[in-house]
């Protein structure tokens, strides 16, 4: 198995939109990632704009294959205008 923490900060205002994407993809890639075994996003608790994604996957190429599907590349994206910087993994 192999785990991952994604940290992202939000833009202050953002954070609605953010979550909407973000749990988009996180039901996107928990309904059709087969090597996926947990990816869930959650909110830093004393932190208006941080947000996790936590991950494990149950091998390398289940990694390499999330990389490579077209919902985890379209919403992606689609994050990317709410972040504040680039994520941390």
């Amino acid at each position: 198995m192999i785990g991952a923490v994604a940290e992202l900060t939000v833009k202050e205002g953002s954070q609605a939109e953010f979550e909407k994407v973000a749990l988009e993809l996180e039901a996107a890639v928990n309904a059709n990632e087969e090597g996926v075994l947990f990816y869930k996003l959650f909110k830093v608790r004393d932190s208006s704009t941080k947000y996790i994604f936590m991950e494990q996957y149950k091998d390398a190429a289940a990694v390499e294959a999330h990389r490579g599907y077209e919902h985890f590349k379209r919403l992606g994206r689609a994050l990317g205008p709410f972040l504040d910087g680039a994520p941390t993994v």
